[in-house]
């Protein structure tokens, strides 16, 4: 096992728990949970991820390294959020090509989650907006995973098993 895959290994489980707690406060602001079904063994897995959110659409970022977006590569997936102890459905679909959509999507989300651009290797100006030649080299190594969500939240307590 890597050093990222173990550091995510010890991590996710911490954060999960924080963000499902009565102090998830400290966290939610910009991490969710996606909860998805895997395409090869049916497993439900959740996975803690940093988002942005305008309207029903949610974004998602991750590297080519990760392998959890394979699962929305071919064709939208069913998925379930948590954002903030409140549920939601949603289909999400993962964006690998480099255009209009895709960069605005990555633009989208660094400006609201500056603090992940240096993850994904893309430099800010000075108003922390990705730079455009930086948008173009994200290509071939940076997902955009997009959630449509489906239905109104479902509270925390309201959630279906």
């Amino acid at each position: 096992m890597g050093l990222e895959s173990l550091v995510y290994a010890t991590l996710n489980p911490v954060m999960t728990g924080l963000l499902r707690s009565p102090i998830h406060g400290i966290a939610s602001r910009n991490l969710c949970l996606l909860t998805y079904r895997g395409r090869r063994s049916g497993r439900t897995i959740t996975t803690p991820l940093s988002f942005m959110r305008e309207g029903n659409t949610v974004r998602l970022l991750t590297s080519q390294r990760t392998r959890w977006w394979l699962n929305f590569r071919d064709a939208p997936a069913d998925v379930e959020l948590e954002i903030a102890r409140q549920h939601f459905r949603g289909r999400a679909r993962a964006i690998t090509e480099d255009g209009d959509r895709y960069r605005d999507g990555i633009r989208r989300f660094l400006t609201a989650v500056p603090r992940d651009a240096p993850v994904y290797g893309i430099q800010l100006d000075k108003q922390r907006r990705p730079r455009e030649e930086s948008l173009a080299k994200a290509a071939g190594h940076v997902v955009l995973v997009e959630v449509e969500l489906l239905d109104p939240p479902k509270g925390a307590h309201e959630r279906e098993s």
